[in-house]
């Protein structure tokens, strides 16, 4: 196996275990959030954290333009061309940081215009909002040396160091709320851990590439320049978009239906952002190696990987699809109370949304590593306005179940078909059908194992224990019939065999230290 199967593991390993404690201090924080502060809070919380969402759309993709250019040179040790790549990465985002700060300061005076009713319990909103604004803004000024970890496939590095510095602020965040009960001294422990946790990445890049020092940097070569020209210009579309769609739900809920159902679909959002961060990590930790493979290898091994990355999507978010729509109702119950769930057809939005866009990542995260920006960059074009108008009429009849169905309607009308038609005729010279076809099968597959797994999850209801029995039941059931429909695959066979690898390195490294 090769070395960018080592650098998998390593970064899945990182990704795994540091991810487990951070969650679960995640959720105790959130319940003591909620505990002391209240649902408002909460609710503005998630406000102002899309606000600034939609603020980061003058990124405009810079940072994945930047990435792609530096996977060859990171893999052909180009120092030179990585020095030069870098200091433009640096001066790029510290314009980027002050000018999210700058307009983001300008909205001050107009907060109101994003809520409904603007809650009156709650003192110093517009310090608060401050203290959001510069903890976003500054968090560009050292962030940009994480994409050279990135590239060269050492993402575990990252992760840990965000790890350790997250887990050590939201102690002390903790601590705060308990002793003081003040959501300031919250929200400006948040921004001094973000500023840590990447001004200690960066001194930690400095150090395992100390070239990175030196004052001689090269000029950017023209052709490097015109790429990424044509890159962030690309780019910038798919940000706006990626911002637009899926930055602006608490926003237009606030906006029409009110403040409070922002704080309770925030709960349910952290739980999918908790298995999206995870997976994201995992995907991360991928595609560095197949922005190293695309660089190097033939189109046959390209299109191998990515099957076998579908196939490995498939599996993941479909089981964790089942696992949500199962399990959502009574964990909600038993970590916050039955006054914090949605409907049970929000909560169908909700999981379906998640499968959807979850499944984009494998075509989204190859049509990236080869640098296939441009082709599709029109497609944010037709599928925000269909956003907002389907979102915006549909909320006021349905709430917050309107704005999600606007989400999902207007991503499967645009960009569910027109990604995977660019990245087949402009990546693999193939027949896009192909891909559909795949995907209608791995989707019944997971409507049927959930179909099962639901089965068995209603013999009991009610209490810890039923939900125990339940995630028991959504731990090994989906996972038995996939096993069972896909064992013969030539993608499970490919998958089987880097797991066995895997597993023969962690066993060979336990008797060298016994």
């Amino acid at each position: 196996m090769s070395r960018r199967v080592d650098n998998i593991f390593k970064n899945v390993r990182s990704t795994v275990f540091t991810q487990i404690p951070l969650v679960l201090v995640s959720f105790f924080v959130r319940r003591m959030f909620i505990h002391i502060l209240g649902e408002q809070y909460l609710g503005l919380n998630g406000l102002f954290s899309n606000i600034l969402t939609v603020l980061s759309v003058a990124e405009l993709g810079f940072g994945s333009s930047v990435t792609f250019s530096l996977y060859k040179p990171v893999a052909t040790d180009d120092r030179e061309t990585v020095k030069s790549l870098m200091r433009l990465y640096r001066r790029a985002y510290t314009v980027i940081g002050v000018l999210i700060i700058a307009v983001g300061l300008s909205l001050t005076p107009f907060l109101d215009i994003f809520v409904k009713e603007m809650p009156e319990g709650i003192a110093h909103i517009e310090l608060i909002y401050v203290l959001h604004v510069l903890n976003s803004g500054l968090s560009y000024f050292f962030s940009y040396k994480a994409s050279l970890l990135f590239a060269d496939q050492k993402k575990y590095v990252e992760t840990r160091i965000r790890t350790y510095v997250k887990l050590g602020g939201q102690m002390v965040q903790l601590m705060l709320l308990i002793a003081f009960k003040n959501y300031i001294l919250y929200v400006v422990c948040m921004a001094l851990t973000s500023v840590a946790s990447n001004l200690w990445i960066s001194l930690t890049a400095d150090r395992m590439y100390p070239y990175l020092k030196e004052k001689d940097v090269k000029p950017l070569k023209d052709e490097d320049k015109s790429v990424i020209k044509k890159n962030v210009g690309a780019m910038a579309f798919h940000r706006f978009g990626s911002v637009a769609v899926f930055g602006t739900d608490n926003i237009l809920m606030a906006k029409f239906v009110s403040l409070a159902s922002v704080g309770l679909y925030s709960n349910y959002v952290m739980i999918t952002n908790v298995l999206h961060q995870m997976l994201n990590r995992f995907y991360e930790d991928i595609m560095a190696s197949v922005g190293n493979l695309n660089a190097l290898e033939s189109r046959e091994r390209k299109i191998k990987a990515f099957n076998s990355q579908n196939f490995m999507s498939a599996w993941l978010f479909g089981f964790c699809s089942i696992c949500l729509w199962h399990l959502f109702t009574p964990f909600i119950s038993l970590w916050l109370g039955e006054e914090y769930l949605l409907s049970r057809w929000t909560e169908a939005i909700i999981v379906v949304n998640f499968y959807v866009s979850a499944m984009r990542k494998p075509v989204y995260n190859t049509k990236d590593a080869m640098g296939l920006f441009w082709n599709d960059r029109l497609v944010p074009l037709f599928e925000v306005p269909l956003n907002f108008v389907i979102s915006i009429v549909l909320a006021k009849p349905l709430g917050i179940a309107g704005v999600l169905l606007g989400t999902l309607i207007s991503m499967v009308l645009v960009p569910f078909w027109v990604e995977p038609v660019i990245l087949y005729r402009s990546g693999f010279g193939e027949n896009p059908l192909k891909y559909f076809i795949r995907y209608a099968g791995y989707t019944a597959v997971t409507a049927a194992a959930g179909l099962i797994t639901g089965l068995i999850c209603n013999i009991f209801t009610g209490g810890l224990l039923a939900f125990v029995y339940k995630a028991a039941v959504c731990a090994v059931v989906p996972n038995a019939v996939f096993y069972v429909v896909y064992r013969r695959t030539e993608e499970f066979g490919y998958l089987r065999g880097v797991c066995s690898h895997l597993i023969s390195k962690i066993f060979k490294r336990k008797n060298e230290v016994e």
